[in-house]
């Protein structure tokens, strides 16, 4: 019995080793399996994980159909790892601290009278593997205001949000990819600082986790990968706005972020998320719908879970004009909350050294004059305490 033991478990090593041989793996990588969604694509999966389609075909020749046919409820396999060939990003997308040779995608901004040539230039890269990196051809044009992909080598740079959420920038953003609890409706706005993206990974997980079952929430806009003007928002432009889908009331899926009704929310898991955002100590805005926020008042008088001072405290829709929610038109389609500006990046030098001008010029976001601009707050914009 034994020897029948030890030949079934030698044979589930070798069988997993195949597998991982037949799909392309290298050998050091961590795997984990991502579940097809209903009207995902082999790009929107990959743009979610952050890796390459290249990358996706590679670890799943045998899960893949003909053409990329996918089917919903199935699995892929994603593999994280520091030595991946022609990967687009060896180290988790989010991560601000990846083990020690990996690489890492950071965006440029493509400025007036840019060419491939120029940008390769002023980011110290070669012509072809800016055009790699971005599946260019050398005919392709590229367009002012755009943002291109830039490999990076070493540690991750930490995220640095300049300017206001109304007039700002966003460099080395954090990518939100896949988690528990959410789903992404535009992956590639999905970029932010590091408080802003560790809040809502903790917040929807801590939905997901409170209401078996539920519906995902569906994340919206965050900003763009090197932040900047995103019309038609007004704000989003330096990683701190993040859009939300009211969680629906009998668990519908919130699938296109559509307008609601007050009667149509879901406030139990709603009130859940936001209040989660709200303990962090980090928000100075939100906005919502001024007849959801009276309602959302009236659910909380109902359960007893705010007092009348804190309800005026937050919602603007009672009457008061220093409250932290306020009503914006169009935002009975989501919740818009906004964050704090994190504490400045430290860059790390030798005891008693200061940081040199090439430190600071790594860490300075990228963008035509904003360079050295600090983080700002909106005027009126403080940390609400619950």
């Amino acid at each position: 019995m034994l020897r029948i033991v030890q030949v079934a478990f030698v044979c589930l090593v070798l069988g997993t080793a195949a597998v991982r041989a037949a799909d392309g793996n290298p050998g050091a990588a961590v795997a984990h399996e991502v579940i097809i969604k209903k009207g995902d694509t082999l790009k929107r999966i990959a743009a979610r994980s952050g890796v390459t389609v290249a990358d996706l075909r590679k670890w799943n020749k045998a899960r893949i159909g003909r053409g990329g046919a996918l089917r919903a409820g199935r699995k892929l396999v994603i593999y994280e790892t520091t030595t991946a060939p022609n990967a687009a990003d060896s180290t988790p997308v989010g991560s601000s601290t990846p083990k020690s040779g990996a690489t890492w995608d950071d965006a440029v901004l493509v400025r007036r009278g840019d060419s491939i040539g120029k940008i390769a230039a002023r980011e110290g890269v070669s012509v072809a593997d800016l055009q790699r990196w971005n599946k260019l051809s050398a005919k392709s044009p590229i367009h002012a205001g755009k943002y291109l992909v830039i490999q990076r080598s070493g540690p991750r740079l930490p995220p640095v949000s300049s300017g206001r959420p109304t007039a700002g920038h966003l460099a080395h953003g954090v990518f939100l990819g896949e988690g528990p609890g959410y789903r992404l409706r535009f992956p590639k706005n999905a970029y932010g600082t590091d408080t802003t993206i560790k809040v809502l990974r903790q917040c929807t997980k801590r939905v997901h986790d409170a209401f078996q079952g539920s519906a995902e929430v569906l994340v919206g806009d965050i900003s763009r990968p090197g932040g900047g003007r995103f019309p038609p928002h007004e704000g989003h432009q330096s990683g701190r706005d993040v859009d939300v889908g009211y969680f629906l009331a009998n668990n519908t899926q919130n699938a296109t972020m559509h307008r609601v009704q007050a009667d149509q929310v879901d406030y139990a898991k709603t009130w859940a998320y936001l209040k989660c955002t709200l303990q962090s100590g980090r928000v100075v805005r939100v906005f919502m719908d001024k007849k959801i926020q009276t309602a959302m008042a009236e659910w909380l008088t109902r359960k007893k879970q705010a007092d009348p001072d804190q309800l005026r405290r937050l919602f603007g829709a009672l009457g008061s004009d220093d409250a932290l929610v306020r009503h914006a038109p169009k935002h009975d389609t989501h919740l818009h909350v906004r964050f704090a500006c994190d504490a400045p990046p430290t860059v790390k030098t030798p005891k008693g050294k200061p940081p040199s001008d090439d430190d600071a010029a790594m860490l300075a976001p990228d963008g035509p004059s904003n360079g050295a601009d600090a983080c700002l707050e909106e005027d009126g914009d403080v940390p609400f305490g619950l």
